[in-house]
């Protein structure tokens, strides 16, 4: 049957998906937002979830810190020593200079002199020595050697000195296997008075032993030059102000000296004051800068008994508590016992070979510990076992130990990294 116009469709060319109406309520949603000139595209934010970002980091940060710590890994070991109370009631004690088992000590002499200004009262004629200090030596023998009064010195200039009072010189003995001479100080005046004799140091030879072996062996040197020497006119200082200012330079002199003498002490000893003694010397006057003034001097001189720390500390603890025989202790606050001289101090301590002192008071004795060999025994080891190694350490009573970072537990295997630390006793 024939098919009429109207019945036959005409078939549109493929359609594609841009061809497909958008309905009219998604239309809005999908219009083109524009974006403005000149805007910056990075500061669209990131798809990336943020949470994410700072989880990564604390993470990172963790293990940063877990290495630095590991990095400067450390320990510390706190301990309080052995201890025991002290006291002391006028106890009496012996020192000697040498000998085996026995407390021994050594005497510093320190010298200086000092001047002030007093007011003159007029003028006087007068006819004054020089003086100064010398060093004898004595390199003649092992014996000591006694030079008597008036013993004359001479310098290389021919120049006469002689000693006030009789002096003896230790003999000479062997330090580490080198011969070392005997010395001692004294004091010398000029043989004639006046300004010729205030001389520079110099050498000193002895007259009287010329001729013999020991004019070579036995000399001398200065300490000091030898002033004072005049002769002539000078200002007279009153007797009153003359003691006011002796006193003042006295007192100050001894000060200076004990004070300098402490200083000089080498750290492993100590020195007293309670066992030191000061003696002064009326010098010349001299002349002042000032008009109308004279300048007083006076020389002081310090004998000072000195003792190694570690040996006077076990010699006084020693008759109190018992000690092993490798024991060795601190006294804390030595300065807390009071030692004296038992009766007259001696005339002269530096020829003296023995001294008695009494001490008195209260202080506390304080084991001593091989810190070296106990940081030794520490290294690597576990928290747990330091009991076990106190066990080898009865100078100690208790200890804590503190390891870095927390989460360890065994010492660093550095020594270096290991710190021993003792506690006072309270």
């Amino acid at each position: 049957m024939p098919k009429n116009i109207d019945d036959i469709i005409i078939v549109d060319k493929k359609r594609s998906i841009r061809d497909i109406p958008i309905p009219e309520g998604r239309r809005k949603e999908r219009e083109f937002i524009p974006i403005p000139e000149n805007e910056n595209f990075s500061k669209i934010p990131s798809k990336t979830p943020r949470k994410g970002i700072w989880l990564a980091t604390g993470v990172a940060l963790l293990v940063l810190i877990f290495v630095i710590l590991s990095v400067f890994n450390s320990a510390t070991l706190a301990y309080i020593p052995k201890s025991a109370a002290l006291s002391f009631n006028n106890d009496i004690y012996t020192a000697q200079k040498t000998g085996e088992g026995k407390l021994l000590y050594s005497v510093v002499k320190l010298s200086k002199d000092k001047g002030s200004d007093a007011s003159a009262s007029g003028e006087e004629q007068v006819s004054r020595k020089a003086s100064g200090t010398i060093i004898v030596y004595n390199d003649a023998s092992t014996e000591a050697q006694r030079l008597v009064e008036n013993t004359r010195f001479e310098t290389t200039g021919g120049l006469i000195y002689r000693i006030p009072k009789a002096i003896v010189i230790p003999g000479k003995k062997t330090v580490s296997g080198v011969s070392k001479p005997g010395t001692v100080e004294t004091l010398v005046y000029a043989d004639v008075a006046g300004e010729k004799y205030n001389v520079g140091l110099s050498d000193f030879t002895l007259p009287g032993l010329k001729g013999s072996a020991r004019y070579s062996t036995i000399y001398a040197r200065s300490k000091t030059d030898m002033s004072g020497g005049f002769v002539g006119t000078e200002q007279v200082v009153n007797i009153q102000d003359k003691t006011r200012v002796e006193s003042e330079l006295k007192a100050t002199l001894r000060d200076e000296l004990i004070a300098e003498a402490k200083s000089q002490v080498p750290e492993d000893f100590i020195l007293f004051q309670s066992l030191s003694s000061v003696t002064f010397e009326n010098l010349p006057q001299t002349s002042s800068i000032n008009r109308g003034n004279a300048v007083i001097n006076i020389r002081g001189d310090l004998y000072g008994v000195m003792f190694k720390r570690s040996d006077l500390f076990n010699h006084l603890a020693n008759k109190k508590v018992s000690l092993a025989a490798n024991d060795s202790v601190d006294i804390v606050d030595i300065d807390l016992l009071n030692l004296a001289f038992i009766g007259i101090v001696p005339e002269d301590l530096l020829t003296s070979s023995e001294i008695k002192f009494s001490v008195t008071g209260e202080t506390i004795a304080l084991w001593r510990t091989d810190e070296v060999a106990l940081k030794a025994d520490l290294i690597g080891k576990r928290k747990k076992d330091i009991p076990s190694i106190l066990n080898n350490y009865p100078t100690i009573t208790s200890a804590t130990a503190t390891v870095r970072p927390f989460w360890k537990s065994s010492f660093p295997d550095d020594a270096t990294k290991i710190k021993v630390e003792k506690l006072l006793v309270k």
